[in-house]
């Protein structure tokens, strides 16, 4: 569960930074649609880090993924209607246009979209890794943020207490701290962030 909070986050960068290169807005959309999606995936960690013991937090978590499900099919619905409702053959074909990849190397050697900075920018930073060393830091990675997320709550007590409230708490506050993020970057394209 834990890897997908990031996939989602650098989805949703790629999502705003795809409608900067396009100039279509639409699909800063999808990073909001997305929202309910990632906000599901901090359900099911929570769930965990408290061992199982909130189970009010299911049906959360299946609320929060249909709910997103829903929103993220609007979004692409969205997306497209404002191209004209493409078929799929048509729409891929368009990746090779070359003026679409002049605009990408424009636009990237413009330092566009240069505020996304945190796990919406990993794409970029692992971009000339070889396949053998970007599976390495995956494993590492994902081996050492469980070991600890497992052994590293041995360390507190809340998590061997069924806290609803303080479960809560830990959905809500980085759900809201990301839509802020998003809507502080929507409002301020030179916003880079609190970190």
């Amino acid at each position: 569960h834990t890897s997908s909070l990031v996939e989602f986050l650098v989805a949703m960068g790629y999502c705003w930074r795809w409608a900067d290169i396009v100039e279509n807005p639409r699909w800063k959309g999808l990073t909001w649609g997305l929202l309910p999606l990632h906000s599901s995936g901090i359900t099911a960690c929570t769930y965990h880090l408290f061992y199982n013991r909130i189970p009010i937090l299911v049906p959360l978590q299946a609320f929060l993924t249909c709910l997103g499900n829903t929103t993220a099919a609007y979004a692409a619905l969205r997306i497209a209607l404002s191209n004209g409702w493409e078929p799929p053959v048509d729409a891929l074909s368009k990746l090779k246009d070359s003026e679409l990849l002049d605009k990408m190397e424009d636009a990237t050697a413009a330092g566009e979209s240069a505020s996304l900075v945190g796990f919406e920018d990993l794409g970029d930073a692992l971009e000339n890794d070889t396949d053998y060393s970007f599976v390495l830091k995956l494993f590492l990675g994902c081996g050492v943020a469980s070991y600890i997320l497992k052994y590293g709550a041995l360390f507190f007590d809340f998590p061997f207490e069924a806290n609803a409230a303080l479960a809560f708490s830990v959905i809500l506050t980085p759900s809201l701290l990301n839509a802020l993020k998003w809507w502080k970057r929507s409002q301020d394209p030179t916003f880079e962030g609190w970190f």
